[in-house]
């Protein structure tokens, strides 16, 4: 199997959906308390998590649905998480510990690597190959990787209910054959002993069912000898009377001489296991020669003597194959460093060196991975493009980085197209496992760049589940000088409950994430994102309709208020109400506030400012500013009560009018004219003008009003006519100038014809004037 290019194009085409909330939770809580209790566990805490949530969801699903097709998955994830746990010491860490230097993955060309003076020729084969191993880490790391697979294949065999029942099988080993023995019509093509060399040694054969049942019982045998169940094993020898093949496991035992190998002096201390292990191996190897063996009884001794040729024919699955191809290099390998060692320890040899030894049918991982990729079992080249076993053949052959760029190459592929990976399956196990190489090595794998991407997909698609609470989690393994413009951009884009906003807060806390920058961050991004949907430079008209991009806008002040930030919030909310009223989007600047309260956020500023321990006088708010806010506020209520009395303009009565009219008499006369004028040296001059620019644009509008609400009530007597004639005094009065913005906007001559026509009217109908009460 190639980890280049050509393999990330079989994982997009591999489509899977099996993901849920428990699965995303169970990954997200992993990780969050790893980072809260950052320095406690190690690496391993994560992926031993990550089996466990694995296998858990694994059980479900067979318990619910044995046929379920999402099983084989499951299995598949739990057997990548094992490696990799499998590979945190032997590989990772040992990379670390090399630094720079590459190791050959290759161990056949290395010299003995162990100190021979901790051995002599009486020393164990099983401490002198456990040396050889542990002294060369492409050997552990096989050795790693092998033990793992069989400790995992149980699962296999236990989830996909084999064919062989140990119930089914006869208790007594060739029953038929005896029978037809001892019956008057003796076949004269059977055997006539009994013991297990009897066919080989006569050249006669057994029953047909006596054959049926002994390859019934290699092939069970077969599977417990793979996945290293040697306890059921023997129990299933000794069941079906196979004592023959018993004593052969047993021969294979490891040899331990305590006082030699472990210098245990202790009198109730014995050697253990049998000695010429490697003799026996090589003698079982000559059994293969045999071809009326059956194909599971040929497999069961060909892994006995590491042979693959004959261990292979029977397998159909992936990863079996894989373990028979790595059994066969390590083993190997390590016997023949093995021989020398014993040789140069003074063991005789000779009958080890008469007999054949298996071939080596790999150079290396690489090798073996690529002759899977192009197995002559169609079934084996199908499962070679899964995306878990690509991801396994990358992390156990070296190929992590090319399999990573690939990923970020078909990240950017898709996002051209305004996508993100439509398999939320490989993308969960994608980012989690760059976490984990983030964490151990830094940049060397994936670039920080690369690495921010892939987790960003990754969160994109828990935005899309609406699992905005699990968001901060992963936002705090981005590397800590992306965090505040990743995070920042993200609430931004999109939209969020208030429940939604306080969970991400409390966990945003909880993880010390930089919380008050990131929404500060947000805040920026929302203005400057949306700057060109608010022009100043044209003419300005007043807008009653509330847009999408107002609400986006002004929604991000929310998590200012959540996260009770209330200093930043006020000072937002002057940013975002001048930019609403500087283009005239008045029912914009009314909608925001109907969602706030604003006077309880000015209190609520003003408590937290009182209990600030520290003189912090960045949370500290001019006055001036409080002041702009009322003045807005001021200015939405009445407006509100106008846009309302113009929609129930024949419902208005006394009370309401006056009300209204006493509002709308305060904005004309007071509305930031103390702010144009304020003498404090905080309030800059663009400030000043800001002042001015809104008093230009809502006070023609706003005196107008006033001016056609008292005249169209004047049926409710003369004083509504005179307030609205005094109106000109007003719009004359050097104090306020009114005269000045009228005539700036020119609303002045359209106001005097008003006026002028309003007191023709007005004529006809008060000729005493309508000074004189009559």
């Amino acid at each position: 199997m190639d980890t280049s290019t050509g393999n990330m194009t079989s994982i997009e085409d591999v489509s899977i959906s099996i993901e849920d909330d428990d699965i995303h939770n169970g990954f997200a809580n992993i990780l969050r308390r790893f980072r809260m209790d950052f320095g406690s566990d190690d690496l391993r805490s994560i992926t031993a998590g990550f089996k466990m949530i694995t296998v858990s969801k694994l059980m479900k699903t067979f318990e619910v649905d044995p046929n379920n097709a999402s099983i084989n998955n499951w299995i598949l994830e739990f057997k990548f998480w094992s490696i990799l746990e499998g590979l945190l010491d032997v590989k990772f860490h040992q990379d670390l510990l090399c630094g720079d230097d590459k190791r050959d993955n290759s161990s056949a060309n290395s010299e003995l690597p162990i100190d021979l003076k901790n051995l002599c020729e009486y020393s164990s084969e099983t401490v002198i190959t456990d040396q050889i191993i542990s002294a060369d880490s492409s050997l552990l790391q096989l050795y790693t990787v092998m033990k793992t697979l069989s400790d995992t294949f149980s699962l296999d065999f236990q989830l996909l209910n084999s064919d062989i029942n140990m119930d089914n099988l006869n208790t007594t080993k060739w029953l038929a054959t005896l029978n037809k023995i001892n019956s008057f019509n003796r076949d004269p093509k059977l055997i006539k002993e009994l013991d297990a060399d009897a066919p080989l040694r006569s050249n006669l054969e057994i029953d047909e069912d006596d054959k049926s049942n002994d390859e019934r019982f290699f092939s069970k045998a077969f599977e417990l000898l793979i996945s290293n169940n040697l306890e059921e094993l023997q129990d299933l020898c000794q069941n079906t009377n196979n004592w023959d093949f018993a004593l052969m496991i047993a021969g294979l035992q490891d040899r331990i001489d305590p006082v030699i190998d472990l210098d245990d002096y202790s009198n109730s201390t014995r050697p253990s296991g049998v000695k010429n292990k490697l003799l026996r191996k090589r003698t079982i190897y000559q059994l293969l020669q045999n071809e009326k063996m059956g194909l599971y009884e040929k497999a069961c001794y060909s892994f006995l003597s590491n042979d693959f040729v004959y261990c292979n024919e029977p397998v159909d699955n992936w990863e079996q194959k894989l373990y028979l191809y790595l059994n066969n290099l390590l083993n190997i390998e390590v016997e023949n460093k093995e021989l020398k060692i014993i040789k140069r320890l003074g063991f005789q040899t000779n009958l080890i060196d008469k007999l054949p030894s298996p071939p080596i049918m790999s150079e290396n991982i690489n090798d073996i991975l690529n002759k899977l990729n192009n197995d002559s079992n169609s079934n084996i080249r199908d499962q070679s493009k899964h995306p878990i076993r690509v991801l396994i053949g990358s992390v156990i052959s070296d190929n992590v980085q090319t399999l990573m760029n690939n990923t970020i190459k078909s990240i950017d592929d898709l996002n051209s197209n305004d996508e993100i990976m439509n398999d939320t399956f490989i993308l969960r196990v994608l980012t989690h496992l760059s976490i984990i190489l983030q964490l151990t090595y830094g940049e060397k794998i994936i670039s920080n760049y690369d690495y921010t991407k892939l987790l960003k997909c990754y969160i994109l698609r828990l935005i899309l589940y609406k699992k905005y609470e699990l968001v901060p989690i992963y936002i705090s393994f981005i590397p800590s000088d992306e965090i505040i413009q990743v995070y920042s951009h993200l609430l931004f884009q999109f939209d969020y409950e208030s429940t939604d906003r306080i969970s991400q807060i409390e966990n945003m806390r909880n993880l010390d994430l930089p919380l008050e920058n990131i929404l500060r961050k947000t805040m920026e991004i929302a203005f400057r994102d949306t700057a060109e949907y608010y022009p100043t430079n044209v003419t300005v008209q007043l807008i009653y309709d509330v847009e999408a991009i107002d609400e986006k806008l002004y929604s991000t002040i929310f998590w200012f208020i959540d996260a009770h930030m209330y200093s930043d919030c006020l000072e937002v909310i002057v940013i975002l109400l001048r930019r609403f009223l500087l283009v005239g989007k008045i029912a914009s600047a009314i909608k925001f506030l109907e969602t706030v309260s604003l006077p309880k956020l000015i209190d609520n500023y003003k408590y937290k400012v009182t209990i600030i321990e520290d003189d912090n006088d960045e949370l500290i708010l001019p006055d001036f500013k409080l002041l702009e806010l009322r003045y807005y506020n001021q200015l939405f209520t009445t407006f509100k009560k106008l846009l309302d009395s113009n929609d129930k303009a024949e419902d208005i009565n006394v009370e309401k009018f006056q009300g209204l009219v006493k509002s709308l008499n305060a904005i004309v006369r007071e509305w930031l004219f103390p702010l144009v004028n304020y003498e404090d040296d905080e309030v800059s001059q663009d400030d000043v003008e800001t002042y001015k620019e809104l008093r230009r644009i809502y006070l023609p509008t706003l005196f107008n009003a006033l001016f056609d609400l008292l005249i169209s009530k004047r049926q409710w007597g003369k004083k509504n006519v005179r307030d609205a004639m005094d109106l000109v005094n007003l719009l004359a009065d050097e104090k306020y100038k009114l005269y000045e913005i009228f005539n700036s906007t020119n609303e002045l001559q359209p106001f005097m014809e008003k006026l002028s026509k309003v007191g023709c009217q007005l004529f006809g109908e008060y000729k005493e004037g309508v000074y004189v009460d009559i």
